[in-house]
């Protein structure tokens, strides 16, 4: 183990201070909600989810966590944390890869619309069950669309995904109050 301010040589440090099974739950989460996309989305037989990739991706999530809680003495990550970090590092790592020669382009952004989906998925489960009235379906498809198109062709950050979480939030916060007030 490095001393206190130095880069450690390797990351073996993650697992002895998460523990095996919260790596292994995260790990086993994100190949979850990945292997449902892929059968979801029809494309089970034309992508595959690298293994090996996919473990970087939790390791490194698990690495900025960490050093997120040092620097900014946090106990319990956020909700908002866990969604923007695990985005970031599947999309920077692409674990699920094309495995067909043919039809390629229709695959080549698997990987950023999982994460749009995924993004999706947690913005809007609180509450899961309420439907978009008409009139604002376009602007909610309009976010939901633009994300997709940010993920493929924008530059991002963890940080950035974060804020775009937490404004969204914030933004659903305030619509309450004002129509509760």
């Amino acid at each position: 183990m490095a001393k206190e301010n130095e880069l450690p040589d390797s990351y073996e440090y993650i697992l002895d201070k998460f523990g095996e099974e919260k790596l292994l739950s995260r790990y086993t989460w994100l190949y979850d909600l990945m292997e449902n996309f892929l059968r979801i989305k029809n494309y089970e037989d034309n992508v595959i989810i690298s293994s090996d990739i996919l473990n970087h991706v939790v390791i490194d999530y698990f690495v900025d966590i960490d050093r997120l809680k040092l620097f900014q003495n946090i106990e319990k990550t956020h909700e908002s944390k866990i969604y923007a970090y695990s985005a970031y590092w599947l999309l920077r790592h692409k674990p699920m890869q094309v495995v067909v020669t043919d039809q390629g382009e229709k695959y080549a952004f698997v990987n950023e619309e999982f994460v749009s989906d995924l993004i999706r998925s947690y913005l809007f489960s609180d509450p899961d069950n309420i439907p978009v009235l008409n009139n604002k379906k376009d602007v909610v498809d309009n976010f939901v669309g633009t994300l997709l198109y940010y993920f493929k062709y924008r530059e991002y950050s963890a940080k950035n995904i974060e804020i775009m979480l937490l404004a969204f939030e914030a933004g659903r916060g305030y619509q309450y109050s004002v129509d509760h007030q």
